[in-house]
């Protein structure tokens, strides 16, 4: 059974001085699960190494994993702004669109492996929780945008079928094929490869 642990913040930094502090702890602890792993990341090493004391963490995060899901959700967010202007993008034809967000998902993927190797290991379910929904929501209207004008024809059933489908297996595969560490060139020949079979199942162009 997975194990309920809080993770949404107290409270938002709004004050520059906090918002600072905010930032250092986050530095810090990406720095440490970089490059120490999930054994060295603890609330005590990264205040140390963000040069801020524990009462100020405490302050913001309830729990080291409070913080662990505020730094992917942050990634997440950088990465949909990225992510975002490529499937709407006009001029370009709607293969060429597909291929180069699967590739650009894969590399946020495996951006994040490791932040996500360590939420599943303190029994996180990103899943679960309202605020990854909303994330994963907006994903899903980009792509159901994309299907509804890249294939025409489509009844609300089956627009909504390969929406469903699209997402469930471009997400799965990326993070299935990233949790292996998978990267570099071979990771974006599974991208393409991944995208050619949607492209000719969609009869893109």
């Amino acid at each position: 059974m997975t194990r309920k642990i809080d993770i949404v913040l107290k409270k938002r930094a709004k004050q520059q001085r906090s918002i600072a502090t905010v930032g250092a702890i986050v530095e810090a602890a990406t720095y440490i699960l970089t490059h120490h792993g999930r054994a060295g990341f603890t609330a005590n090493k990264v205040v140390e190494k963000a040069g801020v004391n524990i009462a100020s963490f405490y302050q913001y995060f309830p729990n080291k994993e409070a913080l662990l899901f505020h730094i992917i959700k942050l990634n997440w967010e950088k990465q949909l702004a990225k992510l975002l202007p490529i499937l709407r993008q006009r001029g370009r034809d709607h293969a060429r669109r597909l291929r180069d967000f699967i590739r650009e998902f894969f590399i946020v993927e495996a951006a994040e492996a490791d932040l996500r190797r360590a939420l599943r290991a303190a029994s996180i379910d990103l899943k679960d929780t309202e605020e990854f929904q909303a994330l994963i929501s907006k994903g899903v209207e980009l792509i159901g945008g994309f299907i509804k004008e890249a294939v025409k024809d489509q009844t609300p059933d089956e627009l909504d079928f390969n929406v469903n489908f699209v997402v469930l297996l471009i997400t799965s595969f990326a993070e299935r094929t990233t949790d292996e560490q998978t990267s570099g060139a071979y990771l974006i020949r599974q991208a393409d490869l991944l995208s050619d079979m949607l492209i000719a199942q969609f009869k893109l162009s």
